[in-house]
């Protein structure tokens, strides 16, 4: 009794349904380098080295040091580059304050006010960190399609609440500085 082989036809179709060493390197090689070409190289970032934590970001992106809420170890935002209106807020708060609470007074000052949300779905990550938070997608001011990303995770000692605005508009020259920033924010203690 002869098996029949899992790959029957000619050689070169079965050559295109089973994997081969050759064409996984390939596939494997493609994704690095796509992978390579949305992050940044490291001249082409800045770093914020504070007490609790080191923050990378794409050197188009400002950090908001004139902003009147600017505490350099515990509040401060990053703001896209030149006329966009999309940021990323770090808030760095005593592990003491409940997390749950901090995460529903802040997208109930966020709802209605900031966003129009339209749908709202829960996340669990941001960046390497697991946590508590919701994306909201609806209307920026009412008026502009976007959404704002609030997300809750722990270190030894605080709370560090992220918040992501975007304009949908933006996002598709955002998104890669925007993973960028979330990957390499690191929390120290």
């Amino acid at each position: 009794m002869n098996p029949t082989p899992i790959f029957s036809g000619p050689p070169c179709v079965s050559l295109l349904r089973r994997p081969t060493l050759l064409s996984v390197l390939a596939t494997l090689t493609w994704l690095a380098a796509a992978q390579a070409a949305d992050a940044p190289d490291a001249s082409e970032f800045k770093t914020i080295d504070r007490t609790n934590f080191v923050c990378k970001y794409p050197t188009a992106w400002s950090e908001a040091v004139k902003d009147p809420d600017y505490k350099p170890e515990s509040y401060f935002n990053l703001n896209a580059p030149g006329d966009k209106n999309s940021y990323v807020q770090f808030s760095i708060v005593d592990k003491a304050e409940d997390t749950s609470a901090l995460l529903a007074s802040t997208v109930k000052s966020l709802d209605g006010y900031a966003i129009n949300a339209l749908t709202k779905t829960k996340l669990e990550e941001w960046g390497t960190y697991k946590g508590s938070g919701l994306h909201l997608k609806g209307k920026i001011l009412d008026t502009y399609p976007g959404g704002i990303k609030i997300f809750i995770f722990n270190s030894e000692h605080h709370n560090i609440m992220v918040v992501e605005l975007y304009w949908s508009q933006e996002l598709k020259d955002l998104q890669a500085d925007l993973d960028f920033i979330s990957k390499n924010f690191t929390m120290k203690n």
